[in-house]
């Protein structure tokens, strides 16, 4: 009896052998096919595995697809409604099974139509204990006729190169997710490895491929989203089951038996599209709840004005008056929040009228700084009114201008502002009538120094009488100098300069250097007063160091010998 038993080689490729008539097959024979595997035979389509992923190969278009065709899929539906029950498959009857080396590689590459073959080890047995004969060998895969060759001299251009070692990849099953090295163990021994000469083309040539394959299957999976997501979505959004909390396995388990739920065959777009939507519910809970929130607070914004609530009031206090207020008792949704959300809303509040409070308190200060400006410039046109009208001028003192405007509600007006006080803006006005007169008074002193007179001055000296003519250069006032003079010589002196001045002006000229000789008499005699007291005090100290001291007795002809000589004595003037 002829029984087919499953076995893996060492690569870990499944073969068939037939206890019988020791025949090995790559291909699982029809006696162990179920319906749908049989009827497969008779389509162009054939079924591979690639890195334990199974794919679909059109034998006629050369088509490779992750997914089960359209026509695949009917004819599964068809096979199902006609057979009452499933077909079971024979189970092997063994694990393991004859040892052999496949002549190519281990997995069914994309492009081919049936197994590669390889040559079965002499010694090997089977999963019955049977040796296997060498004449027992799994059948050679053909070479299809689209299969390139590389020609003696090599291919004429880099593109037809390029072509042979895509078809290889293609033939060896290298998907999108296969490595460099992975995919060198698996073509390394093939001849059209030697399509392109140096590596670095050979990777590069491979890494285009895999990127192509990448964005295949990005679009294949895009396509098969957009059109299972609708219905999937709809399904999610009519089950009253479904919350923002739903965990995938908790869906998984509802929707097992729905048949929008099995349309997403691929479990990693399935959990996708949950994701989506379970994602949105999250969303819309959370705007909602940012919603209630807002509407909440501003209730409770409407309630703290209510309660005249400001920025002197403390959290304790207002949170007990929102607590105590009917419109707080009457309101589930304010009476639905947290203590925290009431302490938040309440901070802002206060910020607000913090805000509010250090405006007004701004405004009253620009409005402060403004009556003060006004009261200093009203003060300025009084003194200016003064100076206009001759009763501020140079020199002047506060003591004299100040019961002129005593009474002055402009005067009144300033007093008690921060800033500059009246006397400070009195001095400004009289600092800058000085510095007018002090140029003024220049002017005059260069037209005085222009007088040159001869003075006969008799000089006493040796106790001799003589005459000398001493010529004295300018005229200086002094403490008994007259106006008149005064001006008599500035005019028979005056210059441009000093023909400009005004009668007026001449009189506060001569007013303020008659005031300065008069200071510096009163100085020169204060200094010579100080100098005759210094020498009094040397010659007491000089006495004091005598050899005969002055009794208290002694009268002053008798004590004049002793101090006559004394440098002291001779210092000081009669």
């Amino acid at each position: 009896m002829n029984v087919w038993t499953e076995h893996r080689n060492a690569e870990g490729r499944t073969y068939w052998f037939n206890t019988g008539t020791k025949e090995s097959v790559w291909e699982k024979p029809d006696d162990l096919k179920n319906p749908f595997e049989k009827a497969l035979n008779q389509t162009k389509w054939k079924e591979y595995f690639s890195g334990g992923r199974k794919y679909f190969y059109n034998t006629e278009t050369k088509e490779s697809k992750w997914d089960m065709p359209a026509e695949l899929q009917q004819l599964m539906d068809k096979i199902g409604k006609e057979a009452s029950t499933p077909a079971t498959p024979a189970a092997p009857n063994a694990l393991t099974g004859p040892t052999f080396n496949p002549g190519l590689n281990a997995l069914a590459p994309i492009g081919n139509t049936s197994p590669v073959a390889g040559s079965g080890s002499p010694n090997a047995v089977n999963g019955l204990g049977l040796p296997l004969n060498q004449s027992s060998v799994l059948p050679a895969r053909p070479t299809l006729p689209d299969e390139p060759v590389i020609p003696h001299n090599g291919f004429q251009n880099q593109e037809e190169a390029e072509k042979a070692f895509t078809f290889l990849l293609r033939k060896a099953g290298v998907d999108a997710n296969w490595t460099w090295d992975q995919t060198m163990r698996a073509i390394i021994t093939d001849p059209l490895y030697k399509a392109l000469n140096t590596l670095a083309e050979k990777k590069t040539t491979w890494q285009k491929y895999t990127e192509n394959l990448k964005a295949k299957e990005q679009e294949e999976r895009e396509a098969r989203l957009a059109k299972t997501r609708p219905a999937l979505r709809n399904m999610l959004k009519g089950n009253p089951n479904v919350f923002h909390y739903t965990t995938f396995a908790t869906a998984d388990k509802l929707f097992a038996q729905h048949p929008i739920w099995q349309q997403a065959r691929v479990e990693a777009e399935r959990r996708l599209i949950f994701d989506e939507y379970v994602e949105e519910l999250k969303e819309r809970e959370v705007q909602e709840a940012r919603a209630a929130r807002q509407r909440a607070s501003g209730k409770l914004v409407a309630l703290f004005k209510s309660l005249e609530v400001d920025v002197l009031t403390r959290w304790r206090t207002a949170h007990q008056m929102v607590r105590d207020a009917e419109d707080y008792k009457l309101d589930p949704e304010l009476q639905s929040l947290p203590s925290l959300d009431i302490l938040l809303a309440f901070e802002d509040y206060s910020r607000v009228m913090e805000r509010e409070f250090e405006e007004q308190m701004r405004r009253k200060q620009l409005e402060k700084t403004r009556v003060e400006r006004k009261a200093r410039e009203g003060f300025k046109e009084l003194l200016k009114e003064l100076k206009d009208a001759g009763k501020i001028t140079a020199r002047a003192k506060w003591k004299d201008v100040y019961p002129i405007f005593a009474d002055d509600e402009r005067y009144n007006n300033l007093l008690g502002k921060p800033g500059s006080n009246p006397i400070e803006l009195f001095w400004d006005v009289v600092d800058e009538l000085d510095q007018q007169l002090d140029a003024k008074v220049a002017v005059a002193e260069r037209a005085l120094k222009r007088h040159n007179p001869e003075q006969d001055v008799k000089m006493e000296v040796d106790g001799e009488e003589k005459e000398k003519g001493e010529e004295q250069s300018g005229f200086v006032v002094k403490t008994d100098t007259e106006e008149e003079q005064f001006i008599q010589v500035l005019k028979a002196n005056a210059d441009d300069e000093s023909q400009k001045l005004t009668e007026d002006e001449l009189k506060l000229i001569f007013k303020a250097l008659h005031e300065q000789a008069v200071k510096d008499e009163i100085e020169a005699k204060k200094k010579a007063e100080r100098r005759q007291r210094h020498l009094q005090d040397d010659l007491r100290y000089a006495l004091k160091k005598l050899p005969d001291p002055i009794e208290i007795t002694t009268t002053y002809e008798d004590a004049v010998p002793a101090m006559e000589t004394l440098p002291e004595y001779k210092a000081l003037d009669d």
